[in-house]
C-alpha cells in the first residue's frame, strides 16, 4: 500500500497540480507547492464542523497552519459511521486518499478516521514539521527530481520556501513544552471502552448506541466498540438491566 505522506493543511490546500509518477498504481499523485507528493495522507487535526447525514459526509479538520478538507462516503463504511458519532470540537486522525477536484480544490478522501489526544495531535506536528523542514530544504537546494518538479510546477522562489518556513514555525509554536514521545501507550478496546463507561447513564445504565458513542469518543470505531462491549458483556464487567440498555457491575 502507498505510503501515508504527512503535510500540513496550509500547503495542501494551496495544491493545483497532479502528477503521474509512470507507475500502473492508478491514481496521480498531487504536488503541493512544498513539494510532497501526496496520493495517501495521514493528518491529524481538530474537527471544527461535520455535514451530511447517511452515506456521503463532509469535515474540515484544522490544524496550526489552516484546515482540510475531507469528504467520506458509502466506500468507506467504516469511516462514515464513525464521523456520524462525532460532535466537532474533538481531535481526530484521518487516513486517506489525496485528491485535487477541478485543479482547485484539494480534498482528503478517508479511509479510516478516530478520536484522538491533544498529545497526538502535538506528536503529529512535530513529525509533520520535520518532515516537512526536509522537503524545503531539497527545494531550496533542487536536490531530487521530486523537488525540482515542484519548483518548475509552482515557480517557487526562495522567497516563497522562507514563507513555508515560517508556516512550519507557527505550527511548531503551537505545540506544548512539555510533550514527550513516550506520552502515548497503545490500550486495549475493552479497557477504553470500559473507562470511557465509568460515570456513564444513571440508576438504569446507558443505552446501547450511546455506549457506542462513548466508545468513540475514546478514539474507537463503532465496530470496535461493539466487539469490546461483548467483550465486557462476555467477561461479566456489565450487563443487561433492560433491552437496548449496559450498566457497569
Amino acid at each position: 500500500m502507498e505510503p501515508a505522506e504527512r503535510v500540513f493543511a496550509r500547503d495542501f490546500s494551496a495544491a493545483r497540480h497532479t502528477a503521474d509518477a509512470g507507475d500502473s498504481r492508478g491514481s496521480p499523485y498531487v504536488v503541493t507547492p512544498g513539494a510532497a507528493w501526496c496520493r495517501r495522507l495521514f493528518i491529524v487535526g481538530a474537527l471544527t464542523e461535520r455535514r451530511g447525514s447517511g452515506d456521503v459526509m463532509q469535515a474540515r479538520l484544522a490544524d496550526p497552519t489552516g484546515a482540510f478538507l475531507v469528504s467520506v462516503d458509502w466506500q468507506s463504511p467504516d469511516a462514515v459511521e464513525t464521523l456520524g458519532y462525532i460532535e466537532p470540537p474533538a481531535f481526530v486522525a484521518v487516513t486517506g486518499r489525496a485528491v485535487l477536484v477541478g485543479t482547485r480544490i484539494a480534498t482528503v478522501e478517508a479511509e479510516a478516521l478516530s478520536v484522538v489526544t491533544r498529545t497526538a495531535r502535538d506528536l503529529w506536528v512535530l513529525s509533520t514539521a520535520s518532515t516537512t523542514l526536509e522537503r524545503l530544504d531539497a527545494l531550496r537546494d533542487g536536490r531530487g527530481e521530486r523537488a525540482a518538479a515542484a519548483r518548475r510546477l509552482y515557480g517557487t522562489t526562495d522567497e516563497d520556501i522562507s514563507g513555508m518556513a515560517a508556516m512550519v514555525r507557527t505550527a511548531l509554536a503551537t505545540v506544548r513544552p512539555d510533550i514527550a514521545v513516550g506520552e502515548i501507550v497503545p490500550l486495549i478496546a475493552r479497557d477504553l471502552l470500559l473507562d470511557a463507561l465509568e460515570g456513564e447513564g444513571g440508576a438504569r445504565g446507558i443505552g446501547l448506541e450511546d455506549a457506542v458513542a462513548a466508545g468513540v469518543r475514546s478514539g474507537l470505531s463503532p465496530r470496535e466498540a461493539r466487539a469490546a462491549l461483548e467483550e465486557l458483556l462476555a467477561d461479566g464487567e456489565c450487563y443487561q438491566p433492560a433491552s437496548g440498555m449496559i450498566k457497569l457491575i
